[in-house]
Protein backbone atom coordinates (compact mmCIF):
# COMPACT_ATOMS: atom_id res chain seq x y z
CA UNK A 1 0.00 0.00 0.00
CA UNK A 2 1.19 3.43 -0.62
CA UNK A 3 2.12 5.89 2.04
CA UNK A 4 -0.41 8.24 3.06
CA UNK A 5 -0.24 11.99 4.03
CA UNK A 6 -3.19 13.28 6.27
CA UNK A 7 -4.58 17.07 5.75
CA UNK A 8 -4.11 18.31 9.00
CA UNK A 9 -0.14 18.29 8.79
CA UNK A 10 -0.72 21.60 6.79
CA UNK A 11 -2.09 23.46 10.37
CA UNK A 12 1.49 22.92 12.12
CA UNK A 13 0.03 26.11 14.54
CA UNK A 14 -1.88 23.33 15.79
CA UNK A 15 -1.20 21.66 19.22
CA UNK A 16 0.69 18.30 18.57
CA UNK A 17 -2.06 16.36 21.25
CA UNK A 18 -4.95 18.04 18.37
CA UNK A 19 -2.77 16.95 15.31
CA UNK A 20 -2.23 13.47 16.89
CA UNK A 21 -6.12 12.75 17.59
CA UNK A 22 -7.04 14.48 14.28
CA UNK A 23 -4.62 12.01 12.62
CA UNK A 24 -5.94 9.01 14.35
CA UNK A 25 -9.59 10.31 13.01
CA UNK A 26 -8.78 10.36 9.78
CA UNK A 27 -6.84 7.25 10.05
CA UNK A 28 -9.94 6.07 10.86
CA UNK A 29 -12.15 7.76 8.81
CA UNK A 30 -9.99 6.39 5.54
CA UNK A 31 -9.91 2.86 6.79
CA UNK A 32 -13.99 2.65 6.96
CA UNK A 33 -14.47 3.62 3.92
CA UNK A 34 -11.96 1.27 2.03
CA UNK A 35 -14.00 -1.79 4.04
CA UNK A 36 -16.99 -0.12 3.32
CA UNK A 37 -16.52 0.20 -0.79
CA UNK A 38 -14.88 -3.61 -0.54
CA UNK A 39 -18.09 -4.76 0.80
CA UNK A 40 -16.90 -5.45 4.25
CA UNK A 41 -14.41 -7.90 2.38
CA UNK A 42 -11.31 -6.20 3.56
CA UNK A 43 -11.02 -6.91 7.87
CA UNK A 44 -8.88 -3.49 9.73
CA UNK A 45 -5.50 -4.64 8.61
CA UNK A 46 -6.55 -6.24 5.44
CA UNK A 47 -4.68 -9.23 5.91
CA UNK A 48 -1.26 -7.90 7.68
CA UNK A 49 -1.64 -10.18 11.06
CA UNK A 50 1.59 -10.21 12.90
CA UNK A 51 2.15 -11.96 16.42
CA UNK A 52 2.89 -9.76 18.89
CA UNK A 53 1.67 -5.77 19.87
CA UNK A 54 3.56 -3.19 18.18
CA UNK A 55 6.61 -2.22 20.23
CA UNK A 56 8.99 0.62 20.55
CA UNK A 57 12.27 -0.48 20.09
CA UNK A 58 13.90 0.26 23.09
CA UNK A 59 10.94 -0.04 25.78
CA UNK A 60 8.80 -2.72 24.31
CA UNK A 61 5.02 -3.19 23.74
CA UNK A 62 2.92 -0.27 23.49
CA UNK A 63 -0.80 0.21 24.80
CA UNK A 64 -4.21 -1.10 23.32
CA UNK A 65 -5.36 2.37 22.04
CA UNK A 66 -1.77 3.23 20.28
CA UNK A 67 -1.79 -0.85 19.29
CA UNK A 68 -4.89 -0.45 17.07
CA UNK A 69 -3.04 2.41 15.27
CA UNK A 70 0.46 1.32 14.70
CA UNK A 71 -1.05 -2.10 13.30
CA UNK A 72 -3.36 0.18 11.36
CA UNK A 73 -0.06 2.05 10.16
CA UNK A 74 1.70 -0.80 9.21
CA UNK A 75 -1.06 -2.32 7.13
CA UNK A 76 -1.76 1.10 5.38
CA UNK A 77 1.61 1.81 4.16
CA UNK A 78 3.12 -2.15 3.58
CA UNK A 79 5.72 -2.04 5.88
CA UNK A 80 6.40 -5.37 6.80
CA UNK A 81 6.41 -5.25 10.79
CA UNK A 82 5.19 -3.15 13.44
CA UNK A 83 8.72 -1.85 15.12
CA UNK A 84 8.91 1.67 15.92
CA UNK A 85 11.22 4.23 17.27
CA UNK A 86 12.00 8.10 18.01
CA UNK A 87 14.21 10.09 15.32
CA UNK A 88 16.48 10.04 18.65
CA UNK A 89 16.53 6.17 19.07
CA UNK A 90 17.11 6.02 15.76
CA UNK A 91 20.02 8.53 15.43
CA UNK A 92 21.71 6.73 18.73
CA UNK A 93 21.45 3.77 17.01
CA UNK A 94 23.56 4.98 14.02
CA UNK A 95 20.12 4.96 11.34
CA UNK A 96 18.91 7.65 9.24
CA UNK A 97 15.32 8.48 8.83
CA UNK A 98 13.97 7.96 5.23
CA UNK A 99 13.90 11.63 3.82
CA UNK A 100 10.19 12.36 3.85
CA UNK A 101 8.97 10.35 5.92
CA UNK A 102 5.87 10.92 8.07
CA UNK A 103 5.84 9.71 11.82
CA UNK A 104 3.07 7.94 14.09
CA UNK A 105 1.93 9.64 17.22
CA UNK A 106 2.16 7.56 20.42
CA UNK A 107 -0.15 8.94 23.55
CA UNK A 108 -0.30 8.60 26.98
CA UNK A 109 -1.61 10.00 30.18
CA UNK A 110 0.95 11.83 32.54
CA UNK A 111 0.80 14.05 35.77
CA UNK A 112 2.45 17.73 35.49
CA UNK A 113 4.12 18.54 39.40
CA UNK A 114 3.79 21.65 40.98
CA UNK A 115 4.99 23.11 44.08
CA UNK A 116 2.81 25.39 46.54
CA UNK A 117 3.87 28.08 44.40
CA UNK A 118 2.83 26.80 41.21
CA UNK A 119 6.62 26.21 40.21
CA UNK A 120 7.28 23.09 37.80
CA UNK A 121 9.03 20.14 39.10
CA UNK A 122 10.93 17.96 36.84
CA UNK A 123 11.02 14.23 36.72
CA UNK A 124 14.28 13.29 38.43
CA UNK A 125 13.07 15.73 41.28
CA UNK A 126 9.40 13.92 41.53
CA UNK A 127 11.58 10.37 41.27
CA UNK A 128 14.17 11.25 44.34
CA UNK A 129 10.43 11.93 46.35
CA UNK A 130 9.08 9.78 48.91
CA UNK A 131 5.27 9.18 48.17
CA UNK A 132 3.66 11.32 51.13
CA UNK A 133 6.33 14.26 49.64
CA UNK A 134 4.27 14.00 46.06
CA UNK A 135 1.15 13.40 47.54
CA UNK A 136 1.59 16.86 48.80
CA UNK A 137 2.46 18.35 45.09
CA UNK A 138 -0.40 19.78 42.85
CA UNK A 139 -0.43 17.15 40.03
CA UNK A 140 -2.88 17.97 36.75
CA UNK A 141 -3.03 14.69 34.14
CA UNK A 142 -1.43 16.07 30.92
CA UNK A 143 -1.68 14.18 27.41
CA UNK A 144 1.50 13.77 25.69
CA UNK A 145 2.40 13.22 22.34
CA UNK A 146 5.77 11.01 20.81
CA UNK A 147 6.33 10.97 17.44
CA UNK A 148 7.36 7.26 16.03
CA UNK A 149 8.80 6.07 13.07
CA UNK A 150 8.65 2.52 11.47
CA UNK A 151 11.54 0.34 10.91
CA UNK A 152 10.72 0.20 7.53
CA UNK A 153 11.00 4.23 7.57
CA UNK A 154 14.68 3.68 8.75
CA UNK A 155 18.15 2.39 6.25
CA UNK A 156 18.38 -0.63 8.71
CA UNK A 157 17.37 -3.44 6.10
CA UNK A 158 20.35 -1.59 3.88
CA UNK A 159 22.75 -1.63 6.70
CA UNK A 160 22.25 -4.64 8.64
CA UNK A 161 19.97 -6.68 6.61
CA UNK A 162 20.48 -9.66 9.04
CA UNK A 163 19.33 -7.48 11.78
CA UNK A 164 16.50 -6.66 9.66
CA UNK A 165 15.43 -10.05 8.70
CA UNK A 166 15.71 -11.42 12.88
CA UNK A 167 13.49 -8.75 14.08
CA UNK A 168 11.04 -9.27 10.92
CA UNK A 169 10.47 -13.24 12.23
CA UNK A 170 9.92 -11.67 15.63
CA UNK A 171 6.92 -10.56 14.59
CA UNK A 172 6.14 -13.51 11.97
CA UNK A 173 2.54 -15.01 12.70
CA UNK A 174 2.58 -18.99 12.30
CA UNK A 175 0.10 -20.50 10.51
CA UNK A 176 -2.39 -23.22 12.45
CA UNK A 177 -4.79 -25.27 11.00
CA UNK A 178 -7.03 -27.37 12.54
CA UNK A 179 -8.08 -30.72 10.94
CA UNK A 180 -10.96 -28.55 8.54
CA UNK A 181 -8.00 -26.44 7.23
CA UNK A 182 -9.67 -23.45 9.74
CA UNK A 183 -7.34 -21.07 11.63
CA UNK A 184 -6.53 -22.16 15.08
CA UNK A 185 -5.79 -20.67 18.11
CA UNK A 186 -5.03 -23.15 21.31
CA UNK A 187 -5.01 -20.63 24.05
CA UNK A 188 -8.59 -19.26 23.49
CA UNK A 189 -9.44 -22.90 22.84
CA UNK A 190 -8.17 -23.88 25.89
CA UNK A 191 -9.90 -21.04 28.07
CA UNK A 192 -12.77 -21.76 26.29
CA UNK A 193 -12.49 -25.76 27.44
CA UNK A 194 -11.99 -24.58 30.83
CA UNK A 195 -14.42 -21.83 30.79
CA UNK A 196 -11.40 -19.91 32.43
CA UNK A 197 -12.73 -16.03 31.27
CA UNK A 198 -14.58 -13.57 33.25
CA UNK A 199 -17.99 -15.67 32.44
CA UNK A 200 -19.24 -18.35 31.12
CA UNK A 201 -19.27 -19.10 27.44
CA UNK A 202 -21.28 -21.09 25.20
CA UNK A 203 -19.85 -22.23 22.37
CA UNK A 204 -20.13 -26.35 21.92
CA UNK A 205 -23.92 -25.60 20.97
CA UNK A 206 -25.36 -24.52 17.64
CA UNK A 207 -26.62 -21.17 17.69
CA UNK A 208 -28.26 -18.79 15.08
CA UNK A 209 -25.78 -16.02 16.22
CA UNK A 210 -23.54 -14.78 19.04
CA UNK A 211 -24.31 -12.14 21.88
CA UNK A 212 -23.82 -11.50 25.44
CA UNK A 213 -25.89 -11.17 27.89
CA UNK A 214 -25.86 -8.42 30.94
CA UNK A 215 -28.49 -9.49 32.74
CA UNK A 216 -27.36 -13.14 32.79
CA UNK A 217 -23.60 -12.23 32.43
CA UNK A 218 -22.98 -14.97 29.49
CA UNK A 219 -21.87 -15.24 25.93
CA UNK A 220 -22.79 -16.92 23.23
CA UNK A 221 -20.95 -18.00 20.17
CA UNK A 222 -21.90 -20.46 17.37
CA UNK A 223 -19.94 -23.48 17.13
CA UNK A 224 -16.59 -23.13 15.10
CA UNK A 225 -18.44 -25.69 12.64
CA UNK A 226 -20.90 -23.31 11.73
CA UNK A 227 -18.28 -20.48 10.56
CA UNK A 228 -16.91 -23.19 8.10
CA UNK A 229 -18.68 -21.68 4.76
CA UNK A 230 -16.11 -20.82 2.36
CA UNK A 231 -14.72 -23.18 -0.32
CA UNK A 232 -11.17 -21.96 -0.83
CA UNK A 233 -8.78 -22.99 1.95
CA UNK A 234 -7.24 -19.96 2.16
CA UNK A 235 -10.87 -18.37 2.95
CA UNK A 236 -11.35 -21.59 4.89
CA UNK A 237 -8.33 -20.30 7.23
CA UNK A 238 -9.92 -17.41 7.12
CA UNK A 239 -13.11 -18.83 7.97
CA UNK A 240 -11.46 -19.63 11.36
CA UNK A 241 -10.19 -16.38 12.02
CA UNK A 242 -14.14 -15.51 12.16
CA UNK A 243 -14.79 -17.28 14.90
CA UNK A 244 -12.30 -15.88 17.14
CA UNK A 245 -13.24 -12.49 16.50
CA UNK A 246 -16.37 -13.00 17.10
CA UNK A 247 -15.87 -14.23 20.71
CA UNK A 248 -13.23 -11.42 20.91
CA UNK A 249 -15.65 -9.50 20.39
CA UNK A 250 -18.62 -10.56 22.46
CA UNK A 251 -15.84 -11.27 25.52
CA UNK A 252 -15.27 -7.17 25.22
CA UNK A 253 -18.79 -6.78 25.87
CA UNK A 254 -18.59 -8.46 28.96
CA UNK A 255 -15.41 -6.83 30.25
CA UNK A 256 -17.40 -3.77 30.38
CA UNK A 257 -19.84 -4.89 33.17
CA UNK A 258 -20.75 -3.00 36.21
CA UNK A 259 -18.25 -5.44 38.60
CA UNK A 260 -15.41 -4.91 35.90
CA UNK A 261 -14.32 -2.09 33.99
CA UNK A 262 -18.10 -0.62 34.36
CA UNK A 263 -18.84 1.16 30.76
CA UNK A 264 -22.19 2.89 30.20
CA UNK A 265 -23.82 0.67 27.46
CA UNK A 266 -27.09 2.06 25.41
CA UNK A 267 -30.68 1.31 26.35
CA UNK A 268 -31.23 0.49 22.69
CA UNK A 269 -29.64 0.01 19.30
CA UNK A 270 -28.87 2.83 17.15
CA UNK A 271 -29.00 5.34 20.31
CA UNK A 272 -25.24 7.17 20.94
CA UNK A 273 -24.02 5.30 23.98
CA UNK A 274 -24.87 2.20 21.99
CA UNK A 275 -22.39 2.87 19.39
CA UNK A 276 -20.02 3.46 21.39
CA UNK A 277 -19.37 0.24 22.98
CA UNK A 278 -20.10 -1.44 19.81
CA UNK A 279 -17.01 0.75 18.58
CA UNK A 280 -14.69 -0.32 21.38
CA UNK A 281 -15.69 -3.99 20.75
CA UNK A 282 -14.93 -3.61 17.59
CA UNK A 283 -11.52 -2.19 18.18
CA UNK A 284 -10.61 -4.22 20.94
CA UNK A 285 -11.44 -7.52 19.17
CA UNK A 286 -9.03 -5.53 16.18
CA UNK A 287 -5.68 -4.94 18.51
CA UNK A 288 -6.38 -8.73 20.43
CA UNK A 289 -6.74 -10.74 17.12
CA UNK A 290 -4.05 -8.68 15.32
CA UNK A 291 -1.67 -9.29 17.91
CA UNK A 292 -2.13 -12.58 17.73
CA UNK A 293 -1.54 -13.16 14.21
CA UNK A 294 -5.57 -12.56 12.44
CA UNK A 295 -7.25 -9.74 10.79
CA UNK A 296 -10.68 -8.90 12.15
CA UNK A 297 -13.61 -8.02 9.89
CA UNK A 298 -16.42 -5.69 11.00
CA UNK A 299 -19.41 -7.83 12.03
CA UNK A 300 -22.22 -7.94 9.84
CA UNK A 301 -24.54 -5.98 12.52
CA UNK A 302 -21.97 -2.94 12.80
CA UNK A 303 -21.91 -2.40 9.35
CA UNK A 304 -24.77 -0.10 9.77
CA UNK A 305 -23.14 2.10 12.33
CA UNK A 306 -20.28 2.57 10.48
CA UNK A 307 -21.77 6.30 8.52
CA UNK A 308 -22.60 7.07 11.93
CA UNK A 309 -19.17 6.28 13.37
CA UNK A 310 -17.79 8.80 10.40
CA UNK A 311 -19.99 11.40 11.18
CA UNK A 312 -19.04 11.78 14.30
CA UNK A 313 -14.88 11.68 14.02
CA UNK A 314 -15.52 14.21 11.59
CA UNK A 315 -17.47 16.59 13.67
CA UNK A 316 -15.61 16.05 16.68
CA UNK A 317 -12.64 13.95 16.87
CA UNK A 318 -11.95 14.09 20.07
CA UNK A 319 -14.62 11.67 20.79
CA UNK A 320 -11.68 8.55 20.01
CA UNK A 321 -9.90 9.57 23.19
CA UNK A 322 -12.65 7.90 25.32
CA UNK A 323 -12.84 5.01 22.88
CA UNK A 324 -9.21 4.37 22.83
CA UNK A 325 -8.75 4.78 26.55
CA UNK A 326 -11.53 1.67 27.26
CA UNK A 327 -10.13 -0.28 24.13
CA UNK A 328 -7.04 0.12 26.04
CA UNK A 329 -9.00 -1.21 29.05
CA UNK A 330 -10.29 -4.38 27.89
CA UNK A 331 -7.68 -5.35 26.01
CA UNK A 332 -5.56 -5.63 28.54
CA UNK A 333 -8.07 -7.65 30.48
CA UNK A 334 -8.11 -10.25 27.27
CA UNK A 335 -4.34 -10.31 26.27
CA UNK A 336 -4.02 -10.82 30.62
CA UNK A 337 -6.42 -13.67 30.41
CA UNK A 338 -5.16 -14.93 27.19
CA UNK A 339 -1.55 -14.91 28.27
CA UNK A 340 -1.93 -17.03 31.04
CA UNK A 341 -3.48 -20.03 28.52
CA UNK A 342 -0.17 -19.40 26.76
CA UNK A 343 2.11 -19.67 29.64
CA UNK A 344 0.32 -22.96 30.77
CA UNK A 345 0.31 -24.11 26.80
CA UNK A 346 4.52 -23.21 27.54
CA UNK A 347 4.09 -20.65 25.03
CA UNK A 348 5.53 -17.07 24.96
CA UNK A 349 2.67 -14.13 26.46
CA UNK A 350 1.73 -11.31 24.08
CA UNK A 351 2.08 -8.16 26.89
CA UNK A 352 5.36 -7.04 28.22
CA UNK A 353 7.31 -8.75 25.32
CA UNK A 354 10.36 -6.84 24.85
CA UNK A 355 12.61 -6.59 21.28
CA UNK A 356 15.64 -7.98 21.40
CA UNK A 357 18.11 -4.69 21.59
CA UNK A 358 19.25 -3.17 18.76
CA UNK A 359 22.69 -2.22 19.02
CA UNK A 360 24.30 1.21 17.11
CA UNK A 361 24.62 -0.56 13.99
CA UNK A 362 26.74 0.35 11.06
CA UNK A 363 28.42 2.86 13.60
CA UNK A 364 31.45 0.29 13.57
CA UNK A 365 33.65 3.49 15.31
CA UNK A 366 37.48 2.61 15.67
CA UNK A 367 40.19 5.07 17.75
CA UNK A 368 37.00 6.30 19.60
CA UNK A 369 37.38 8.92 22.12
CA UNK A 370 36.24 12.27 23.42
CA UNK A 371 39.65 14.81 23.90
CA UNK A 372 40.23 17.77 25.61
CA UNK A 373 41.76 20.40 22.83
CA UNK A 374 43.81 23.28 23.54
CA UNK A 375 41.62 25.89 23.48
CA UNK A 376 40.07 23.51 26.49
CA UNK A 377 36.89 22.35 24.90
CA UNK A 378 36.00 19.15 23.80
CA UNK A 379 35.56 17.27 20.70
CA UNK A 380 35.19 13.39 19.51
CA UNK A 381 37.66 11.77 17.32
CA UNK A 382 37.10 8.50 15.42
CA UNK A 383 37.33 6.26 12.21
CA UNK A 384 34.44 4.93 10.85
CA UNK A 385 34.73 1.60 8.62
CA UNK A 386 38.94 2.07 8.71
CA UNK A 387 38.02 6.32 7.71
CA UNK A 388 38.95 8.52 9.96
CA UNK A 389 36.32 11.44 10.36
CA UNK A 390 36.62 14.87 10.99
CA UNK A 391 36.23 15.84 14.62
CA UNK A 392 33.17 17.18 15.85
CA UNK A 393 32.70 19.42 18.83
CA UNK A 394 30.82 18.13 21.98
CA UNK A 395 29.34 20.34 24.86
CA UNK A 396 31.70 21.28 27.95
CA UNK A 397 29.00 19.64 30.31
CA UNK A 398 29.34 15.88 28.60
CA UNK A 399 32.85 16.73 28.13
CA UNK A 400 33.89 17.23 31.67
CA UNK A 401 31.61 14.28 32.83
CA UNK A 402 33.23 11.62 30.51
CA UNK A 403 36.97 12.76 32.50
CA UNK A 404 35.40 12.34 35.40
CA UNK A 405 34.12 9.07 35.08
CA UNK A 406 36.25 5.92 35.89
CA UNK A 407 36.82 3.56 33.34
CA UNK A 408 33.79 1.37 33.03
CA UNK A 409 30.16 0.58 31.40
CA UNK A 410 28.99 3.62 32.23
CA UNK A 411 32.12 5.85 30.57
CA UNK A 412 31.28 3.37 27.34
CA UNK A 413 27.99 4.31 26.97
CA UNK A 414 28.08 7.69 27.40
CA UNK A 415 31.08 7.26 24.50
CA UNK A 416 28.64 5.54 22.63
CA UNK A 417 25.68 7.42 22.66
CA UNK A 418 27.80 10.89 22.16
CA UNK A 419 29.55 9.21 18.89
CA UNK A 420 26.19 8.22 17.82
CA UNK A 421 24.76 11.34 18.15
CA UNK A 422 27.86 13.68 16.90
CA UNK A 423 28.90 11.09 13.49
CA UNK A 424 24.83 10.74 12.98
CA UNK A 425 25.03 12.86 9.46
CA UNK A 426 28.51 11.62 8.71
CA UNK A 427 27.15 7.77 9.18
CA UNK A 428 23.98 8.58 6.91
CA UNK A 429 26.06 9.90 4.36
CA UNK A 430 27.84 6.76 4.17
CA UNK A 431 25.17 4.73 4.26
CA UNK A 432 23.36 6.18 1.47
CA UNK A 433 26.53 6.29 -0.73
CA UNK A 434 26.53 2.50 -0.19
CA UNK A 435 22.76 2.19 -0.53
CA UNK A 436 22.97 4.00 -4.11
CA UNK A 437 26.28 1.78 -4.47
CA UNK A 438 23.80 -1.42 -4.16
CA UNK A 439 21.17 -0.47 -6.52
CA UNK A 440 23.61 0.52 -9.09
CA UNK A 441 25.38 -2.93 -8.38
Amino acid sequence: MQNRKYSHEIGEHKPQTQLAIEKFAEMMIARMEEMKESHWKKGWIDGYGSYGLPQNIVSGTLNGGNSFFLQLDTAMNGYKMPLYMTFLQAQNMGLRINKGAESMPVIFWDLLYKDQNGKRIDKDAIDAMTREERMALDATPILRVYKEFNVDQTNLAVVNPAKYEQLQQRFKAPEMRDDKGMYVNAAIDRMLQRQEWVCPVQYDKLAPGASYSPSRDRIVIPMKSQFNISSTPEEVYKDGMEYYSTFLHEATHSTGSPERLNRVKGKHFGDTQYGHEEYVAEMTAAVVGNSLGFDKRILDNNTAYIQGWIKDLRENPKVILGILSDVNKASNMLLERIDQQKIALGEAPILDRRTEKLEPVGAKFENAAIVKQKNGEFAARASFNGTELEMKPVAREIGIRYFSLPEGKEKQRLLTTTLNSSFAGDISSRSRIREQSIKIG
